[in-house]
């Protein structure tokens, strides 16, 4: 930072009226947009005590993992609200206290390195910044609860966008406390904006990126999922929504925000179609989080605690039975069809269903250790994961509650009570909470099937509930000569025709483990011939029939394996309508995808 853009800054921070004494107020110049830094001052009340503290979050909200935000920190000063410096000192990674009296206000400032895109937390270049107060700003616990106000400087040209209300000007944003700044992302910068009304309420759209997405169609499909979610709850806890697309290259995934959410993705792969309703789900999950997460959660996260791991049991319903809905929600819109939910489904069920770990871990146990989860080879076979677990709970729940009331009942009756009687300003929600919500929609108790499949381990009994809905589990995906498909467990990082196959996966108790191949390995050879990422599935269908005669690289040391691959149907199964179906199976079916 140069003397005279210090001096600049420091006129920027310390002009105007005098500090208000009941907000915080939060200043963000950009000062090099090549080189990603910014320049930010947080301007406090007078403490109550002495030797205030001011900190960094330790993670954002909607990762459930702890992150080294304060990294990007530098420079950190502290002054009072005439310029007079204060001293201060660092007591943890995230933590700065400082030498101050009680009852004075006092300004914070540093420089902000914000070069991080696919985490959501801070990125800034020559086209945008995208900032999520938990990366960006530091906070007071003592003034959590107080209204905040942000103002940005950035490069002529910018357009800013938030779910927060606007202040005063074109790039000044106010919230009622840190919760909501913090849980309010800002998209500044160039990009597509597009604006439609829901049931009296506005639904915005922005793009940051250039792609093959066609905004006003994305625009008519999050309507479509906006009005018939809020349709599902019945009353809705945001009054303008703004969905955040960034569409570059490298980076995927999405997050949830109290008005708002992010989603980013491939800029090409917004089409074809079935590239498209990648997104289409992702924003029906991510609005459907506005609800469950956001409005009500688990009361061991209320409120957040954003220095420390907030552990829950209940996870698998906050991200699990929001996977369920999305998909749902977006065949109601009508923005798949029935086809199309049923090929997600089957994915998800696939993958279920070679997940050892679903016998390893419970629904709470995953949940509680989502903090800490494995990743990788020992992730399948040792742990399951709340998504999918969640999903495939979600779907036993929903169809069990449809069978017993004939179709007028279901899972969505139940986060209608979640969502009425345990919001967060109400303490969120336990787990007798939601055994007495079952018990009010099917005037039954849950106990038996919680203590099974929700804290224990037993196989969800989801094939049989399928099958009283009218879908069978049938192979797919079956070789064009008829022959059967051979079976090998592994999963293989991908590749191009050039590299060897890398092994990334092997399911427990499947050929490729019981013939000692691990994650990690390199193939090089079946059979004598060579194999690559992209081959080694043609080889092993061909030569299946017999045991395979594998060569690979282990830490550089070629070794020799035999792998005795199973005869399957298919490579894989997919739901599909039996042709066989009653009249009470289609029904139930109708009325569990219909509402």
């Amino acid at each position: 930072m140069n003397k005279t853009a210090s001096a600049a800054f420091a006129c920027f921070i310390l002009s105007g009226a005098a500090l208000a004494q009941d907000s915080v107020q939060y200043q963000l110049r950009i000062s090099n947009a090549a080189q990603h830094t910014a320049e930010v001052s947080a301007r406090f009340p007078g403490s109550a005590k002495a030797d205030p503290v001011v900190q960094l979050p330790n993670w954002r909200t909607g990762r459930y993992e702890i992150l080294p935000l304060a990294n990007g920190l530098r420079a950190v000063k502290a002054a009072t609200a005439d310029g007079k410096p204060v001293p201060l000192r660092k007591t943890d990674k995230a933590t700065w206290q400082l030498q101050l009296p009680a009852g004075v206000p006092y300004t914070v400032s540093y420089e902000l390195y914000a070069n991080e895109l696919g985490l959501r937390t801070r990125h800034i270049d020559d086209s945008h910044a995208y900032l999520n107060a938990s990366a960006v700003f530091v906070y007071s616990p003592e003034f959590r609860a107080l209204p905040a106000t942000v103002k940005l400087d950035v490069p002529a040209g910018w357009v800013s966008r938030s779910g927060m209300d606007k202040g005063d000007c074109d790039h000044c944003f106010k919230a009622a406390d840190w919760d909501v700044l913090t849980d309010s992302p800002i998209e500044t910068g160039v990009h597509s904006f597009y604006r439609t009304t829901v049931d009296g309420m506005p639904i915005e759209l922005a793009i940051w990126g250039e792609g093959n997405h066609d905004g006003q169609a994305m625009l008519k499909d999050l309507a479509a999922i906006s009005k018939t979610t809020n349709a599902l709850f019945g009353s809705t806890p945001y009054k303008r929504y703004l969905y955040i697309v960034h569409a570059t290259d490298g980076v995927r995934g999405a997050t949830e925000h109290m008005n708002s959410t992010v989603i980013q993705g491939a800029r090409w792969n917004f089409a074809p179609r079935s590239e498209y309703l990648k997104f289409a789900r992702t924003a029906a999950h991510e609005f459907f989080h506005t609800w469950n997460v956001k409005a009500y959660r688990p009361k061991e996260m209320v409120p957040y605690d954003y220095q420390n791991e907030n552990h829950s049991n209940l996870l698998w319903i906050s991200e699990g039975h929001t996977s369920y809905f999305e998909n749902l929600i977006a065949l109601r819109a009508g923005v798949q069809n029935e086809k199309e939910y049923l090929g997600d489904v089957s994915a998800t069920l696939q993958q279920y269903l070679h997940t050892p770990g679903r016998f390893a871990q419970s629904a709470n146990e995953s949940s509680f250790d989502e903090w800490i989860q494995p990743s990788g080879d020992r992730h399948q076979n040792a742990s399951v994961s709340i998504y999918p677990k969640g999903e495939m709970l979600g779907l036993v729940m929903d169809l069990t509650l449809r069978k017993e009331s004939g179709g007028k009942r279901g899972l969505q009756d139940v986060h209608r009570i979640l969502w009425r009687q345990h919001r967060v300003d109400q303490g969120g929600f336990s787990e007798a909470d939601v055994l007495a919500a079952l018990r009010m929609v099917s005037g039954r108790s849950w106990q038996d099937f919680w203590q099974r499949y929700v804290v224990g381990t037993e196989e969800l009994p989801v094939l049989a509930l399928l099958k009283d809905a009218g879908l069978e589990w049938q192979a797919d995906k079956k070789p064009d000569d008829g022959k059967p498909y051979y079976w090998t467990g592994l999963s293989l990082a991908p590749g191009s025709d050039a590299e060897f196959a890398v092994v990334a996966g092997v399911e427990k108790d499947s050929p490729a483990w019981n013939a000692g191949i691990t994650a990690g390995d390199v193939l090089v050879s079946v059979n004598g011939f060579r194999v690559t990422a992209k081959s080694f599935e043609t080889r092993a269908q061909t030569f299946g029939a017999a045991p395979l005669q594998i060569e690979l690289y282990r830490r550089d040391r070629r070794q020799s394996v035999t792998l005795a691959a199973v005869s399957q149907a298919g490579a894989a199964n997919k739901l599909a309508v039996s042709a066989t179906a009653g009249a009470r199976q289609n029904a139930l079916r109708k009325a569990w995808l219909g509402n």
